[in-house]
């Protein structure tokens, strides 16, 4: 499986009244995602509106699919990023 970093910002004109009504539903399907094993760490910086997410697909059309799966996916504008692990690693 590959590993994606994706870098997701809020749009313009989102509004925390609109981030708070998703949160319930973003939360639950998070989980779900992570429980299969395509998510892992979010990280959030409210500050620059951003979100940061670690994914797992075969393809980056399949990592596509899994972050459009997420609710905040319709606020946020995406980018992905494919990761190799540092030199040296195992």
């Amino acid at each position: 499986m590959n590993s994606y970093m994706v870098v997701a910002s809020f749009k313009e004109g989102v509004t925390m009244d609109d981030i708070r009504a998703l949160i319930p539903a973003e939360q639950a399907q998070a989980q779900v995602l992570k429980e299969k094993g395509l998510l892992g760490e979010i990280k959030v910086s409210m500050p620059r509106r951003t979100v940061f997410l670690e994914a797992f697909s075969e393809t980056e059309e399949e990592v596509h699919g899994v972050i459009q799966s997420l609710p905040f996916a319709r606020i946020w504008d995406l980018e992905y990023f494919p990761t190799t692990p540092p030199a040296g690693a195992v």
